[in-house]
This record gives C-alpha cells, sequence and structure tokens, in this order.
C-alpha cells in the first residue's frame, strides 16, 4: 500500500470533530491519558480515550473512558486481538507507552493503515536501531556524537576494567542494570540476570532525558531536556527542566539519523563534570513518550497537541527552546479504587505478591 493510500484511510477514521485513540501497555499513565483528553479539547475533537493492558490492575485501564484486556505482548495472539480492537472501536490513533510491543507495532503500520488507524511508531529499521544497544552507537556515530565504549560481556572478561556499568542487551525499565565495582559484583549480578548483558564504561554525573518532537517529515519540532534527580524502578521520581543549547542541539543531531522515527520519542544521557560546552554522552534511545513526558509537557511542551495536530494536517505550534525552565517536578502516589465483579484470583500478586 503506498503511503498515499495509508494516509487517506487513516484520515477516514478521523471526522470533523471525532478521533478515538488506543494506548497499549497503557499501565500507570494516567497523567498521559488526561493530556491527551485536554489536547483534544483544545481542538475541539470528541471521541473515546481507550487503555488495553494484560489486565483489569490496571490505573489506566480504569481512567480511561474504555478498558480493553489483551493477550501478552508475547502471545502470538496479541497482534490479531489488537488489530481486532482497533476495528471494532474505530481507532484513529494507537499510541504506545513501553518497549513491550514496538518492534511488533512497527512491522504492522500497514495492516493498522488498513482499518484506519495510524500508529505514532518509526518503522521496522527505525525501531530496531533504537532497541539494539550496538546499533544505537552507530547511529551516535553518524551524528557525530560521543560514543560510550561498549562491550559484549565475553568480550569485557578477555580485558575487564572497573567501575563499569552493565545492562541487557534488549531490556526496559532498568531492569537488570547496575554500576559493578568489581568481579564479585559482576559474578553475582550475572547469577540474577544471566550472561546477555552489555558491559560500558560508566560516565558519572548529571543524568538528563530529553523528550523531543520529530514530524513525519524529519523537522524537530521540539526538544525539552529535564535533569533526573531521582530515579524508581526505572522512572524519573524528581526531575527538573533544562534550557540548554548544547543538549538540544545534540538531540536535534541525533533525531536527523533515525530514520523515519516520527512522533514523539526520548533519549538518555550523562554529561561528565561540570562543563556546561561538554557534548553529553547518549546511552538510550526510546521511540515512544518517556515515563517523565509530563514533565516537559506542564513545562509548555505540549507534546500530545502536536501529535494530534501533525495527525489531522493543522500546523505544529511547537517552537525548539520555548518551555519553562527550572520547572521541578516532585511525583507522588494516587490510588484508583475499584469494586472488583467476581474473584480476584485472576489479579497479578493473588498467589505470590509481586515486588519492583
Amino acid at each position: 500500500m503506498s503511503s498515499d493510500i495509508a494516509k487517506i484511510r487513516s484520515e477516514r477514521a478521523i471526522s470533523a470533530a471525532s478521533l478515538n485513540i488506543l494506548f497499549t501497555c497503557a499501565g500507570r499513565r494516567v497523567w498521559l491519558l488526561n493530556a491527551f483528553r485536554q489536547a483534544m479539547a483544545q481542538l475541539g475533537l470528541s471521541g473515546q480515550i481507550l487503555a488495553a493492558d494484560v489486565t483489569i490492575a490496571s490505573p489506566a485501564y480504569h481512567r480511561a473512558d474504555r478498558g480493553i484486556i489483551l493477550p501478552p505482548v508475547g502471545d502470538p495472539e496479541y497482534l490479531p486481538a489488537l488489530l481486532d480492537a482497533v476495528s471494532d472501536h474505530r481507532v484513529g490513533l494507537l499510541v504506545p507507552l513501553t518497549d513491550l510491543d514496538l518492534r511488533l507495532l512497527a512491522g504492522a503500520r500497514e495492516p493498522l493503515a488498513q482499518r484506519g488507524c495510524t500508529a505514532m511508531i518509526g518503522g521496522e529499521q527505525a525501531v530496531a536501531q533504537c532497541q539494539d544497544k550496538a546499533r544505537t552507537n552507530e547511529l551516535l556515530k553518524r551524528a557525530g556524537l560521543p560514543v560510550i565504549r561498549t562491550l559484549g560481556l565475553e568480550q569485557f572478561q578477555d580485558s575487564p576494567f572497573y567501575p563499569c556499568f552493565v545492562k541487557p542487551a534488549q531490556g526496559s525499565a532498568g531492569v537488570g542494570t547496575g554500576l559493578i565495582e568489581n568481579p564479585e559484583q559482576l559474578r553475582a549480578h550475572v547469577a540474577v540476570f544471566g550472561s546477555r548483558l552489555l558491559v560500558q564504561d560508566y560516565i558519572p554525573g548529571q543524568e538528563y532525558t530529553l523528550d523531543v518532537y520529530r514530524s513525519r517529515s524529519g523537522q524537530v519540532c521540539c526538544v525539552v531536556p529535564r535533569q533526573r534527580l531521582a530515579v524508581r524502578s526505572g522512572e524519573v521520581e524528581k526531575g527538573i527542566t533544562v534550557r540548554d543549547p548544547v543538549l538540544i542541539q545534540a538531540a536535534v543531531k541525533l533525531a536527523g539519523v533515525l530514520e523515519d522515527l516520527w512522533g514523539v520519542f526520548c533519549c538518555q544521557c550523562r554529561r561528565s563534570g561540570s562543563d556546561a560546552t561538554e557534548p553529553p554522552w547518549f546511552f538510550e534511545i526510546n521511540p515512544r513518550f518517556g515515563g517523565g513526558a509530563p514533565l516537559s509537557i506542564a513545562a509548555g511542551a505540549n507534546l500530545p497537541l502536536y501529535l494530534l495536530q501533525e495527525l489531522l494536517g493543522l500546523p505544529i505550534t511547537a517552537r525548539l527552546g520555548e518551555f519553562t525552565d527550572r520547572l521541578l517536578m516532585l511525583r507522588y502516589d494516587e490510588s484508583v479504587f475499584v469494586k472488583l465483579e467476581g474473584e480476584p484470583d485472576a489479579l497479578p500478586g493473588y498467589q505470590t505478591p509481586t515486588f519492583r
């Protein structure tokens, strides 16, 4: 199918005043769902916010206009069930919220478009480059940015160095990552997380996540650097926006080599030392909304609005570098209370509690 036909079919799902949006692996992203509601209201759009998850034990599932239960992402029935949900609920926009189904969705852009749905996802090549750490380093080289030395575990053991930083070859939410000071710590880490690890030079210093909006034409419309002050379970708990021209321009350079990646994505970097002119060391690209995106949105970078504007063929109102500087975010937990219908034995953690 040509891109023009896909675009026409996608637009059929969006009437002059209605759009249904489906979020996959919605989990706890209630704040983001509400941000999309506000953006829809700003544009005069009606429609439903739908949240898909594997269990009803999901706050976003209950805070959405409609919750949808899907099989686990690794189940062969996940994609067929998702496509059915898109057709049944006349979904015009699909937004992934975790790494779990990104590659699957990247390969399903055409069948989604045939159902009148646009997915905010790049192609398979672009997504694979972001999720494969070795290929990410190649992107950084092409962008002219510093590259952190990265080795496979076997390679590292031929010529070890400490301290080092280890992470799974493919991982998410900070699971399996850690600072390693000596061989004993490394052996203990491998015993828990396995040997499919990458080992990197440890770059101490300040850590940043940069939220980026890149249009389908490749234009970088928005970059918001936010310094990570405290992290819990891989997600920022305390952070502050930083209007730093060096970081912003580094993100623009990186975005320039990201194939057909479009919409909202985030990248993570560190800067060692106090020299603000020093280029950042990037180590992660997530081709989706970051968990800390609410901070950038609150700072005036209305990422959901930009996405809806582009989807509707409207001018994107983002201005590079325009956001509230030094806006501090201090997150806290909020509860969702639901009266269960039926027995609770299907809830995750019912037989044995889960810990993160």
